[in-house]
């Protein structure tokens, strides 16, 4: 709305997707890459199968019909959720007539009319090292041996973010000292400080960890699965309150409390069976992120 009043040519689209959550494999084709999608996001967030596949084949065949435009102008902004978009759309629009950016270390969307005009008279030609740079770290993300990550946490090439949001990514992997992914961890480090309730635990977690931007959906994800995992790290606890719907209160359990110390291991309590890219994660198949080394390491028993 801010960049239509801002009298910003051409049509605005917003691209609708999680892909920091989910499988996000290589290799699909366009259907099998909507239908695997679409019920792992209808499934998760209980959404219609029907209308999330309808929408995300809309919004490819967009994307398609895009490329042939004079222009097409991405705009993003430094963290983790909207760094994976980033990279799946310069992948997709590789091939475009005229493909420019606006990668922004600023939040857009806190910008009046006149700072989004000229944020957009700065955007910048995509040259061709950020074209096969984004292709490489996409395969990496999309990799099913996230080991391939392991060059970009460490990388040091001119793109903004990328080194700093593939360290990110590599930390949801369980850790070597509690199987806790990053995200995990935080949430429950802020229970055990005192938000308790959502509102109050979703804020601290923004506003000490800004460059995540999970998404309040996405954050309630992560603390359900902790909540509902054979040996729970947490409590979800329904109250009444002055104003409907009933808050719902967090709380550590021992078992979390042992976890969250270092003293219990989260993946040997609960096994795993989730997604972190196109890597899918398991007893038998399992990655761990190494924070002193800042590697993602294979575990002994991963095939």
């Amino acid at each position: 709305m801010t960049a239509r009043r801002a009298n910003i040519p051409g049509r605005h689209i917003a691209f609708r997707e999680v892909l920091v959550t989910g499988p996000v494999r290589a290799g699909l084709t366009q259907h099998e890459w909507i239908e695997e999608r679409a019920r792992f996001l209808s499934e998760t967030y209980d959404q219609n199968l029907l209308k999330t596949r309808t929408e995300l084949l809309d919004q490819e065949q967009l994307i398609d019909h895009a490329r042939r435009e004079e222009e097409v102008v991405l705009w993003f902004e430094h963290d983790l959720f909207c760094l994976i978009n980033f990279l799946y759309l310069l992948a997709r629009f590789g091939k475009a007539k005229h493909l420019s950016i606006i990668w922004s270390p600023q939040i857009l969307g806190t910008m009046d009319e006149a700072e989004m005009a000229t944020v957009f008279e700065s955007r910048a030609a995509v040259q061709p090292s950020m074209l096969r740079i984004g292709a490489s770290a996409w395969e990496a993300y999309t990799s099913e041996d996230p080991t391939e990550l392991n060059r970009w946490v460490a990388d040091t090439t001119d793109f903004a973010f990328l080194r700093d949001g593939f360290r990110l990514h590599a930390s949801r992997f369980p850790s070597v000292k509690n199987g806790l992914g990053e995200v995990e961890k935080l949430a429950m480090e802020g229970i055990a400080a005192g938000a308790t309730d959502f509102l109050a635990l979703f804020a601290r977690f923004n506003e000490l960890h800004p460059r995540w931007n999970l998404g309040d959906s996405v954050f309630l994800h992560h603390l359900r699965r902790l909540a509902s995992c054979a040996v729970p790290m947490i409590t979800i606890t329904q109250v009444e309150s002055e104003n409907p719907p009933p808050k719902a209160l967090f709380a550590l359990t021992p078992a979390g409390e042992k976890v969250l110390a270092g003293e219990a291991d989260f993946i040997d309590l609960n096994n795993a069976g989730f997604w972190l890219g196109g890597a899918y994660l398991t007893r038998e198949r399992m990655w761990r992120w190494d924070d002193p080394r800042q590697e993602v390491v294979a575990s002994r028993s991963a095939g």
